[in-house]
């Protein structure tokens, strides 16, 4: 999130945005407000030419965040996350603290982005028709209510705009999730569903890519290869999906348990870090450790810990003071499957989560994930190699 800034919070959701939206802010001013006030034949005066640009430029920003917005909001009823929004141009983030657990959930909150953008543009499209009313002739409308109508005819063709290229289906658009979780519907599987999806993505992405070589030779190169690229965009979102339905089918018989590290090493809460980090991080676990006071476990420390930390303060600073307390490491259960619980532990950002039910203190750490899943694909890949005996036989 280092490349996103914070604005502000609605209903208690932060509202972040990417730092890509300062070019992009001064791109739509000056593409409007610098062509309203060159056109020759353009009925504003300079001034109010290029306020009506600025005002696009932030209501168009505005429009983004509201999209988003509206995800977070579903999501949050749904009981699924929606305490943050990174608002990106397009592709806007929804950070959910977990996965949809029902296809319903995941319908509501994909559609709910392209819907209200839909109401958005209906009620700017309302907007420009009562100001454009009433007035015989452009050479007696005031400045400001051009500019209103002009503002308001733009924010609803990109509200338009918004929500139908959200609806393509192909990731990392809404459209994909609201046709992985119709699919999901039908089938009742979710890895179906992934499956489903991903192949309407490779088709989209790939007419996308013929559209755009096809405009090539009768608009122009520019247009074209933005078509192309975001066809390619979509056919590598789809292969991700594939890689995904794989890694959850091979996990589909693991618990947590299964893949906990086995006894975490443990180390005084007053060690320093520099000694933490030369004898125990890279030599002896390389990862995570649990930090004891007394004997006890008191909180997790690791490389997500040490490097937000100067090594200049290493000397000087103890692991208790830079751990994260027990009470506030995720936890899951032993016998819930291991594909939630990597999602558990990547949602979290930590090295590590709990393991409930093990008869102590157990970590599942995403080195001990990866060696599990790694002897998963190492004993499919030997079962595949093996002959399958004749049909028929016992």
């Amino acid at each position: 999130m280092s490349s996103a800034f914070a604005l502000l919070r609605v209903a208690g959701i932060e509202v972040r945005a990417h730092w890509t939206w300062v070019f992009l802010l001064a791109l739509i001013t000056v593409v409007f407000g610098g062509g309203l006030a060159a056109h020759p034949e353009t009925p504003f005066e300079s001034g109010w030419a290029w306020g009506a640009g600025v005002a696009t430029a932030i209501f168009v920003f505005i429009s983004v965040a509201v999209h988003e917005v509206a995800h977070a909001l579903v999501a949050r009823r749904s009981g699924i996350g929606g305490a943050l929004v990174v608002v990106q141009l397009l592709g806007g983030m929804y950070v959910m603290e977990t996965r949809p657990r029902t296809a319903g959930q995941e319908f509501r909150f994909a559609a709910a982005g392209p819907a209200v953008s839909f109401v958005v543009a209906a009620l700017m499209g309302l907007l420009y028709l009562g100001l454009d009313a009433g007035w015989g002739s452009a050479d007696v409308v005031p400045q400001y209510v051009l500019a209103a109508a002009f503002v308001a005819e733009m924010l609803g063709l990109f509200n338009v705009f918004l929500a139908v290229v959200n609806l393509v289906p192909g990731y990392p658009m809404d459209g994909a999730r609201i046709v992985h979780a119709i699919a999901w519907a039908g089938s009742g599987r979710e890895d179906v569903a992934n499956v489903a999806a991903s192949r309407v993505g490779k088709v989209v992405g790939g007419a996308i890519i013929l559209a755009g070589c096809l405009l090539i030779p009768v608009l122009d190169v520019w247009p074209g290869l933005g078509l192309m690229l975001a066809g390619w965009m979509i056919l590598g979102s789809s292969r991700l999906l594939d890689r995904r339905a794989s890694l959850q089918a091979l996990m589909a018989a693991s618990r947590a348990a299964d893949a906990v590290a086995p006894d975490p090493e443990r180390v005084p809460a007053q060690l320093t870090l520099d000694i933490f980090a030369a004898e125990y991080l890279r030599e002896k676990t390389g990862e995570v450790v649990l930090a004891e006071r007394s004997g006890e476990p008191v909180g997790l420390v690791g490389t997500a810990q040490i490097r937000r930390i100067s090594p200049r303060k290493w000397a000087s600073m103890r692991t208790e003071e830079a751990m994260v307390p027990l009470d506030r490491v995720p936890r899951v259960e032993a016998e819930a499957d291991l594909w939630t619980a990597v999602e558990a532990l990547e949602s979290s950002g930590l090295d590590a989560v709990l393991v409930e039910g093990t008869g102590g203190p157990a970590l599942l750490t995403r080195r001990s994930a990866a060696a599990h899943i790694r002897k998963l694909a190492e004993a499919k890949a030997l079962a595949d190699r093996l002959p399958k005996p004749p049909a028929g036989d016992v």
